[in-house]
C-alpha cells in the first residue's frame, strides 16, 4: 500500500512529544541549491539525488507552464536516513499514530519545509510536488478557481524520474479508482466550491473532490487536443470575472451534464497519455557537494524546523536552541528564532532583546530583519497611538532585508506595510507594495496594504481591483471583509469632498452610511464624530440661511412670515450664540411688527 501523505500549516495544534537532543557523532550533512537548504543524514549520493529531482521537477514545470517556479521563500528540506531517524520528528510534528507516513510538508509566511524518509520506494512523496505547485501557482497568478488550483497540483504531483527521462501527468491510480467506483460530484457543484464549502471540509467528500478536480484538468489539459484550447479561454474568462456558468459554455460549447459525460467516459479509459522529457532538456543548476555540518548547525537546524511547527512545540524548539546558543552564541538566527517564540507567547520584551542581539550580530540573512520588522509592525497594528520612530526602525529593518535580497517579496511587503500603519503620504508605500506583487502576484499581506492606501487616496477602483483578485478568491471572509472595511477610507476623503464643496446634507448622509457598513470600534466612533459635526454644521447653515431670510422679510415690512420663520429656526439652533442672535431678531421683529400710535 502507498505511504499516506502529510501537509501542515504553521502552528497547526496537536499534542507536544518529548523529543531527544541529536547526539553529538550524529553525522550530517548539507547541501545548498538554489532556494532549496537540505540538511541530510542520509548518504551523499541519495541527498544529491533528491536535490536533483526537485530541481528537475521545477524545470520540467516551468518548461510546460508559465509558472514562475523560482520561490521567493527559502525552502528547507530535512532528508532522514530510515524509519528510526524520521520517526521521533514526524511524531512530534505530526502526532502520533503516523507511521505510514513518509513525507511532511510544511508551508507559512517565513518558508517552507520538508520531512522526508529517505529509502521511501516511492522517491519523493506525492505531497511535496502537490505543494510545490501550489506554491508555484501562487507566485504567479492569484484568483483560480478551487477546482483548477488544485486539478493542477494533483496533476504535477506526479512527476518522476525514469532512468534519463522525466515524466509529467501520469495517472493517479488511488484517483482512478475511486472516480471508477465513486458518484461524481455533478460538474456545477464542482466548479463553484471554495475553501468555507463543505465538499472542501467534510472529510467524506474531499477525496472525490481532489480525484475529481484531478481528472477534469487531466482530461481538458492532455485528454482532448479541442479541450486544451478551450481550458486556456475558460481560465481568461474567469479571470475577466465573467460567472462561473457563463464562463463554462462560452469556453467548452457544451453544457454540464455534457461534460460530465465525457469525463466518466475519460475516467474508465484503459490508458492515460503523459509528458516524457529527455534529462537533458530540463537546465537544473550543478548540484554542489554536500558538505559536513557542524554539531551546533545541526542543533539550530532541529530547532529552527521545531520553531516553525507546532505551537504546542514551542518548548522542545526553545530547548533546541538553547542549546544551539550554547554552542555557538554568535548564531544570529537561532537568536531570532526565540525571539519569534518569545513573540508568539505575547512576551514582547523578551522577543525585542532577543531580536536586537540578532541584528547587532550584523547578520546577512533577510530573513532575521524581516521577522524583526514583522513583530514590530504587528505591535504598531495593535497600538492605539503609534510612535513616529518604531515605523522607522520597522521600515529600516525592512529596507535592510530588501538590500539583502532584492527578490524578496516580503520583504518589499514589509516596507509598504510601514506606511499603511502611519499617516505619511502614501506614495512610496504604494511603490514598495506594487513592487512585492510583481514578485509575487498571489501576495495576500502586500494586497491586503495596497488595498489600504489605494483607499487613503481614494484609489477606489485599483482597490477593488485588488480584492476582486486576489483577496476574494482567497475565501477567507475575515479578510475579506477587512479588505471592504479599508475602503471606507475611500468613502471618508468622499465625505470630505462633499463637505468642503459646502455639500454638507450629503456629507453628512454619506458619513451615516459609512458608520452602519463600518465593523471597526475605532472608524464608527471617528464617523459618528463627522456625522454629527456635519450635522451640526449642516444645521447652522440652514439657520442662518433662515435668520437670513428672516431679516430680508422683516425688510421688506412682512413682519409676519419673518416671525414664523424664525419661530420654526430657532428649536434647531444648538450654537448659544447663534440662539441668542436669533431671539435678538425676533424681538426686534416683533417691536417692528407693533402698530405704531398717531400722533
Amino acid at each position: 500500500m502507498r505511504p499516506l501523505l502529510v501537509l501542515l500549516t504553521f502552528f497547526l495544534t496537536v499534542g507536544a512529544s518529548a523529543l531527544d537532543l541529536p547526539r553529538a557523532n550524529e553525522k550530517w550533512i548539507t547541501l545548498r541549491a538554489d532556494e532549496f537548504e537540505i540538511i541530510s543524514n542520509t548518504s551523499a549520493a541519495a541527498t544529491t539525488d533528491i536535490a536533483e529531482d526537485l530541481l528537475r521537477m521545477r524545470a520540467a514545470i516551468g518548461k510546460v507552464t508559465r509558472l514562475n517556479v523560482r520561490s521567493p521563500l527559502p525552502t528547507k528540506v530535512f532528508i532522514f536516513a530510515n524509519e528510526r531517524s524520521f520517526a521521533p520528528y514526524r511524531e512530534v510534528v505530526f502526532g502520533r499514530d503516523a507511521e505510514n507516513i513518509s513525507g511532511i510538508f510544511l508551508g507559512g509566511e517565513n518558508g517552507n519545509f520538508m520531512l522526508l524518509q529517505g529509502g521511501s520506494p516511492t522517491g519523493i512523496d506525492r505531497i511535496v510536488f502537490h505543494e510545490l505547485t501550489h506554491y508555484f501557482v501562487k507566485n504567479t497568478v492569484a484568483g483560480l478557481p478551487l477546482w483548477v488550483n488544485e486539478g493542477i497540483a494533483e496533476y504535477y504531483s506526479t512527476f518522476r524520474t525514469y532512468g534519463d527521462e522525466a515524466h509529467i501527468g501520469r495517472p493517479v491510480e488511488e484517483h482512478v479508482l475511486w472516480l471508477r467506483g465513486k458518484a461524481l460530484i455533478p460538474l456545477r457543484e464542482l466548479i463553484s466550491v471554495d475553501r468555507e464549502s463543505e465538499t472542501y471540509n467534510e472529510r467524506s467528500r474531499q477525496g472525490v473532490f481532489y480525484a475529481e478536480s484531478w481528472a477534469l484538468l487531466h482530461y481538458l489539459m492532455i485528454g482532448s487536443e479541442e479541450r486544451r484550447g478551450q481550458l486556456t479561454r475558460y481560465l481568461s474568462l474567469i479571470a475577466a470575472h465573467k460567472p462561473a456558468d457563463e464562463a463554462f459554455a462560452s469556453a467548452f460549447g457544451v453544457n454540464y451534464a455534457q461534460m460530465e459525460v465525457e469525463l466518466r467516459a475519460y475516467v474508465r479509459r484503459n490508458a492515460f497519455q503523459y509528458t516524457k522529457f529527455s534529462l537533458r532538456d530540463l537546465a537544473v543548476s550543478d548540484i554542489p557537494k554536500p558538505e559536513p555540518m557542524t554539531y551546533a548547525a545541526v542543533l539550530f537546524q532541529m530547532g529552527h524546523l521545531l520553531a516553525n511547527s507546532s505551537a504546542s512545540n514551542a518548548g522542545v524548539a526553545e530547548q533546541f536552541l538553547a542549546e544551539a546558543l550554547k554552542a555557538n552564541p554568535a548564531n544570529a538566527a537561532a537568536h531570532a528564532d526565540v525571539g519569534r517564540l518569545h513573540d508568539l507567547a505575547g512576551r514582547a520584551g523578551e522577543a525585542e532583546e532577543s531580536y536586537h542581539r540578532a541584528v547587532q550580530l550584523g547578520s546577512t540573512d533577510p530573513e532575521i530583519y524581516l521577522l524583526y520588522g514583522a513583530s514590530l509592525i504587528k505591535r504598531l497594528g495593535d497600538a492605539e497611538e503609534i510612535p513616529t520612530a518604531d515605523v522607522l526602525k520597522a521600515r529600516g529593518l525592512f529596507a535592510r532585508s530588501a538590500e539583502l535580497d532584492p527578490n524578496s517579496a516580503r520583504a518589499w511587503a514589509g516596507i509598504g506595510a510601514t506606511y499603511a500603519v502611519s499617516t505619511e503620504e502614501p506614495a512610496d508605500g504604494i511603490a514598495a507594495l506594487e513592487k512585492s506583487l510583481a514578485l509575487a502576484p498571489g501576495n495576500l499581506e502586500a494586497a491586503f496594504y495596497l488595498v489600504q492606501l489605494y483607499a487613503r487616496l481614494g484609489r477606489r477602483a485599483d482597490a477593488l481591483r485588488l480584492i476582486d483578485n486576489i483577496i476574494t478568491p482567497t475565501g477567507d471572509r475575515e479578510m475579506i471583509a477587512r479588505a471592504h472595511e479599508s475602503l471606507l477610507m475611500a468613502d471618508l476623503l468622499d465625505v470630505q469632498t462633499l463637505a468642503n464643496a459646502g455639500k454638507l446634507t450629503e456629507a453628512a448622509a454619506l458619513a451615516k452610511t459609512i458608520l452602519a457598513r463600518t465593523t471597526t470600534p475605532a472608524v464608527a466612533e471617528r464617523v459618528r464624530k463627522m456625522a454629527s459635526m456635519l450635522e451640526a454644521w449642516d444645521a447652522a447653515d440652514h439657520a442662518v440661511a433662515s435668520l437670513n431670510d428672516a431679516v430680508t422679510k422683516a425688510n421688506e415690512g412682512r413682519y409676519a412670515e419673518a416671525l414664523a420663520i424664525v419661530d420654526n429656526a430657532m428649536p434647531a439652533i444648538t450654537d448659544p450664540e447663534m440662539l441668542e442672535k436669533a431671539r435678538q431678531l425676533r424681538n426686534e421683529v416683533a417691536e417692528r411688527a407693533k402698530p405704531r400710535k398717531r400722533q
